[in-house]
């Protein structure tokens, strides 16, 4: 990275370090090239001057309070024309599924002022309008942020529909991604499975089952905890879920770090569940503060850098090092979260013993897969009828065993190396101790479930 890049477009060298980017006479210039990113619009100043081998073009990030120039990494280059087919293809295919549901549709829709041409325009129920942004290339997360505002101020609901893991779109705004590559590929019912965007709810339970600790003790609590998860999707659908209001926009905020928060769609049902009556975060920033950017500048420039540093480790991790639609869970228990059941208790008396309730809690798991792991073997044919030939084990029945006997014993590992049984003066003694305090809790389990409605 570097504080040094060349405008193609003006032909001069921005100075990314100074707070006028080293052009008094060109106020605004940096809110400029975000609002309209052009990927060939900034070059290397190392390859312009000195002919480096690099990528050559560049784009403007910001890390640590500074705005750095960056080279546009693997994937992220121009619209090429076999793009812009896909573009084409995506478009045509939303516009079509959309009138075809029984939607009105407008194809590059134009708003009065001039400030926004968005891709598709469905007009769902109960004046409900989608707008799908349909982002192919690569583009600047201030135009994400501009173009984003500007559809939510004309009553549109935004959805960018991309086609790549790492693109700056997602998470900016309710997003969605498919993995087609190809324009000759749209019309297959397989390529239009949406790969990231929407999300289910599930609330997952805190005990040692799970392999992650809890996110809020640091140990198995017992409790339930929310999480969303990528559920599968196809895009046709999609379409119709969206406009009717099978599907709608949630925005969680990221309680620590310096992530924003997500964007994603879910079923209203989940969203009612998850808030439960808290308003929804309000994700967009009003239009005024896009023009605070140039704050994030410091006030002293550092000594003009020519050179291209394409390659080195600068220590300054770059936006897409690692992909922003990575699929896995996101966590919500800071938001939602369920205490655990009754017959949980934090600590267990016991013949002098204090036993903390996760150990507890931790032995009644493992009995429960102990039962398990004896019910399927007593399901099994007996060894004598194997031996002979006159029975056998299906593969799923062999698979099956062979996956409870492996939770069994991590489960044990578990409890054996848990920190107050190592902490014990004597180990034997403990074990006797959270044997009686499981029968005790097992027996509130059933007198609870007795009573049961």
């Amino acid at each position: 990275m570097t504080h040094n890049v060349m405008h193609r477009g003006y032909g001069i060298t921005i100075d990314l370090s100074a707070s006028d980017l080293g052009h008094p006479d060109r106020p605004g210039l940096l809110q400029e090239i975000h609002r309209n990113y052009k990927p060939d619009l900034l070059y290397c100043l190392g390859a312009h001057e000195y002919g480096t081998v690099c990528p050559g073009f560049m784009t403007i990030v910001e890390k640590n309070g500074r705005y750095h120039a960056r080279h546009v990494t693997k994937g992220e280059v121009p619209e090429t024309a076999g793009e812009s087919e896909l573009h084409k293809a995506l478009k045509n295919h939303t516009a079509e599924t959309a009138s075809r549901d029984g939607f009105g549709v407008a194809v590059e829709d134009r708003a009065v002022h001039g400030r926004r041409r968005t891709d598709v325009t469905v007009a769902g129920v109960n004046g409900k309008k989608i707008g799908y942004e349909i982002q192919i290339s690569p583009i600047a997360s201030g135009s994400v942020d501009t173009r984003t505002r500007t559809a939510v101020d004309d009553g549109l609901t935004p959805l960018w529909l991309v086609t790549n893991e790492n693109s700056l779109a997602i998470d900016r705004a309710p997003w969605a991604r498919l993995n087609v590559q190809r324009w000759q590929d749209v019309g297959s019912r397989d390529a239009l499975r949406v790969r990231g965007g929407v999300k289910a709810l599930r609330m997952v339970r805190c005990d040692w089952t799970i392999q992650r600790e809890c996110p809020k003790t640091g140990t198995r609590c017992s409790g339930w905890h929310a999480t969303w998860e990528s559920t599968q999707a196809h895009y046709d659908d999609m379409v119709r879920m969206t406009a009717t209001g099978e599907l709608v926009t949630l925005f969680m905020r990221a309680r620590t770090g310096r992530r924003r928060g997500w964007h994603m769609w879910v079923k209203p049902s989940d969203k009612a569940e998850f808030l439960q009556g808290r308003p929804e975060p309000d994700p967009y920033l009003p239009a005024a503060a896009a023009g605070s950017a140039a704050k994030i500048l410091p006030a002293e420039s550092l000594p003009p850098d020519p050179h291209c540093h394409y390659g080195e480790d600068t220590g300054i991790r770059a936006e897409l090092a690692r992909p922003r639609d990575n699929g896995d869970p996101i966590d919500a228990s800071d938001w939602l979260s369920k205490e655990p059941p009754p017959e949980y208790k934090s600590v267990w008396y016991v013949d002098g013993w204090e036993i903390p309730g996760d150990v507890v809690a931790a032995r009644l798991t493992l009995d429960s897969a102990l039962r398990r792991f004896e019910a399927l073997a007593e399901a099994l044919p007996a060894g004598a009828d194997l031996a002979v030939g006159r029975a056998d084990i299906t593969h799923g029945e062999r698979e099956g065993w062979l996956a409870v006997q492996d939770e069994c014993r991590r489960l044990a590992a578990a409890l054996a190396t848990h920190p107050w049984l190592r902490s014990v003066h004597d180990p034997f003694s403990a074990r006797r101790a959270v044997f009686a305090a499981a029968r005790k809790a097992h027996a509130v389990e059933l007198t609870n479930a007795a009573y049961q409605p």
